[in-house]
């Protein structure tokens, strides 16, 4: 309550609330001296300068924060010696004295600042108040990646949410961890009190309510009612009873006692969903408080929504007084808790410096390898492993606030397609098409080949083979982490017809000094028989490949031969004649 009673003594002034500079008065005197004095005395003003240059400060960063007073006269004609100011600093109830003073602020909320300075050549004084705000830090719940678990290569979204934090000098919420009643008839139930509020001020529109905020946790959110009831007896439905189908929060479905983690869910006149009902749910994954996972469990978004019954129900109802939620289960089997909740109207209707909300003006995403684009933002990962994204919200007190959460980059199948024919083949053939794995097992793999873009009915084997040109694809799939890449070969024809020379000259100059043969490695084990021109045989070889005939020790002239090799299972002979010239 330190605020509290600092800031009462502040409201006392409402004249000066708001800060600035703040002009003199006089002592008194008699009442031609006095008038004068007193013009004197009204041109004596007085301002606090903070050295960071703003009265708003970050709850992270906030310490021992410095402040200047300046006072002087603005009529030039006024004599007066500064040195013999005094300067009395009354800041959040604590006592300082000097020109300059430090006070250090412990956390969140607002602050009072009053200074008096006189000066007692003459006789004037002059008195000024400032508020220092020390902002407070924002909740992130429903900042998530729309997966845990993501495939390298694989886009994903991120999407970050930043709900301001209102701070107060009265209570706002109720704070506690209470089951609610499963079915048996039995409600939760609690009030939250005003009176801070004017005598007899009302609600005038729907307008005037900010937000009504319930941090729970239950199974099925269908089962639930929620109701507000103001305190003149007026009650609304904020969420009625429905199909349900999803749940709130992150509830430990498998035993009844063990508290989950609550979600706030808001109802405002300004949602950013509609009625519960009526909201598409969302899916994740996520470890309950009794150590159980649950994967692809369907659940309703943290944020604000759209009451069921309309607001407007609520219109002449009392601020001050005490106004009661009631949460009502109607279904027997399925449990959750609540952890609390609040009430906020609108900020005009609260005594100054009594509340302040730092609003969020931006997010940012931060991945691995810097910024993002958006929010939500697009983000994909290329190798695997476990990395952090951090989202950053900026409030317009200036301050950074930020949450990390991580994805979880699984591997990609890593493959290759060998053929067992050198490819291109020559034409006609085909070949058998394998996928090998490159690194680790492919025991969990399946397999669906693809030409040209289109499934192969019935090829979900490792193999296929290939006989007509054109791209070859195999979708790979790793069954133990759902992640699947394309592996692609191209399967084309050449021209494996020998070319056979019909001169060449063994001079060792290294110019066509082999009876070599193009096209002869298409046909392993070709048979060569060379005959001179008496039919002699000078040269045979039953793998002719890279061993060519040289013609050593034969003299010039034509030679005949005789080459025997297999073409698509078929024997085939080609003969002719060869000249050696040196």
């Amino acid at each position: 309550m330190r605020h509290l009673r600092s800031l009462a003594f502040f409201l006392l002034l409402p004249l000066f609330v708001g800060g600035g500079i703040s002009t003199g008065q006089a002592d008194g005197g008699e009442v031609g001296v006095g008038q004068q004095m007193q013009e004197v005395c009204g041109s004596f003003q007085v301002e606090i300068i903070p050295t960071s240059g703003s009265f708003d400060f970050c709850p992270g960063t906030v310490g021992a924060e410095s402040f200047t007073a300046e006072a002087g006269y603005s009529d030039e004609g006024v004599s007066y010696n500064p040195q013999n100011f005094t300067y009395a600093w009354l800041i959040d109830g604590s006592a300082y004295s000097g020109r300059q003073v430090s006070h250090t602020f412990s956390g969140s909320g607002a602050y009072s600042i009053r200074l008096v300075v006189q000066d007692p050549g003459n006789a004037c004084s002059a008195t000024v108040y400032e508020v220092v705000r020390v902002g407070t830090v924002p909740t992130f719940g429903g900042t998530m990646a729309t997966v845990e678990n993501a495939c390298a290569t694989a886009p994903f979204t991120l999407v970050g949410m930043a709900h301001p934090t209102t701070w107060t000098g009265f209570p706002t919420s109720v704070t506690e961890t209470r089951r609610i009643p499963d079915g048996t008839g039995e409600v939760y139930q609690s009030g939250l009190a005003f009176d801070v509020f004017e005598r007899g001020q009302q609600i005038a529109s729907a307008m005037d309510i900010d937000r009504i905020c319930v941090n729970l946790e239950h199974v099925d959110f269908g089962q639930l009612k929620i109701d507000l009831e103001c305190p003149d007896g007026t009650s609304i439905t904020l969420k009625d009873f429905g199909l349900g189908g999803a749940n709130l929060g992150e509830p430990v479905v498998w035993e009844e006692f063990t508290p989950g983690r609550g979600y706030e869910y808001c109802f405002s006149p300004e949602p950013e969903f509609g009625r519960m009902d009526e909201t598409a749910y969302r899916f994740h994954a996520y470890t309950d408080n009794a150590g159980n996972y649950y994967f692809n469990s369907p659940y309703l978004p943290a944020g604000t929504y759209t009451p069921d019954e309309t607001l407007v129900n609520l219109t002449g109802c009392s601020l001050n007084g005490e106004w009661t939620l009631t949460v009502r289960d109607n279904t027997p089997g399925e449990s959750g808790h609540i952890f609390g909740w609040s009430l906020f109207f609108d900020e005009a209707f609260y005594p100054d410096s009594l509340i302040f909300t730092p609003e969020i003006v931006s997010g940012t995403w931060h991945g691995p390898n810097g910024p993002l684009t958006g929010n939500p933002a697009n983000a994909s990962i290329d190798e695997p492993g476990e990395y952090p994204f951090r989202f950053e919200a900026l409030d317009d007190l200036g301050c950074v606030h930020d949450t990390t959460i991580f994805v979880t980059v699984l591997p990609l199948p890593r493959a290759e397609i060998l053929s067992e024919l050198d490819l291109p083949v020559c034409e006609g053939d085909s070949t058998l098409l394998t996928v090998v794995p490159v690194s680790g097992s492919n025991f969990d793999w399946i397999y669906q080949w693809q030409f040209g873009g289109q499934d192969i009915p019935g090829q979900d084997r490792d193999t296929i083979t290939a006989k007509e040109v054109g791209m070859y694809s195999v979708v790979v799939t790793d069954t133990l982490t759902g992640c699947l890449d394309v592996f692609n070969q191209d399967f084309s024809y050449q021209n494996c017809d020998l070319v056979i020379p019909n001169v060449f000259t063994p001079n060792g100059d290294g110019i066509n000094d082999l009876f070599e043969i193009l096209n002869l490695e298409h046909y392993p084990m070709a048979q060569i028989v060379i005959y001179n021109r008496w039919g002699n045989k000078v040269f045979e070889h039953s793998d002719y490949y890279n061993n060519w005939w040289d013609g050593q020790n034969h003299p010039d002239g034509v030679y005949y031969y005789v080459i025997r090799y297999t073409r698509l299972g078929e024997t085939k002979y080609a003969e002719g004649a060869v000249t050696i010239i040196r």
